[in-house]
């Protein structure tokens, strides 16, 4: 039996990285095994339906897929949206044998305050409002011109101002502040409804 049911849902994913205790954020995600598959079909689907594909995780251990799908035009989702997806996969359920039978799908818009977990989604955010979060401190090159409450923080939100290959730079309160992906824990949009 395949349950399947469409929810707005935000997942992140982290990595270790030399120990336990420090987490940073898998900015080239690499996928294998079951998990590419299902990339592979879900990509394949979501563009069927004329959406574009925004993230996706596989949970193997609940044989959960989240999927996570935008209107190219809207860069958002709406229920109807969803409900497309969802539907557009019961054929490939009932004839794909390598889909797990307890197989259970998620599918939902990115929200409002989307994680950014690739290069892609933090190129889509240019000009937007971000918030991250890093593990460890600042160097003395980024901590520059800054106060030292600023300085010493892990936490900072501003505008999205250029996106790199390496690294990104954001606006932290009108100083340009370029914090490598290798730095981050999280990134998220963090839009500011009072303006």
């Amino acid at each position: 039996m395949v349950l399947i049911q469409s929810v707005n849902v935000v997942n992140v994913f982290w990595v270790e990285f030399f120990h336990p205790f420090f987490l940073i954020m898998d900015i080239n995600r690499n996928r294998t095994g079951l998990e590419q598959k299902f990339y592979e079909l879900t990509n394949k689907i979501v563009a069927e339906c004329g959406y574009e594909l925004y993230d996706m995780d596989y949970i193997q251990g609940s044989s959960t897929l989240r999927v996570f799908i935008m209107d190219p035009k809207t860069k958002t989702a709406v229920i109807d949206d969803c409900v497309k997806v969802d539907r557009a996969f019961n054929p490939y359920c009932e004839t794909e044998d390598w889909i797990p039978d307890d197989f259970i799908l998620e599918v939902s818009s990115p929200g409002v305050y989307r994680s950014l977990k690739a290069i892609d989604h933090f190129k889509l955010a240019m000009g937007e409002m971000i918030e991250c979060r890093i593990s460890g401190k600042l160097t003395p090159e980024q901590s520059q011109g800054l106060d030292k409450s600023d300085a010493s923080s892990t936490k900072f939100r501003g505008e999205l101002k250029e996106v790199n290959a390496e690294d990104f730079k954001i606006d932290f309160k009108g100083h340009d502040l370029s914090l490598s992906y290798q730095q981050l824990k999280k990134a998220n949009l963090d839009p500011d409804f009072n303006n």
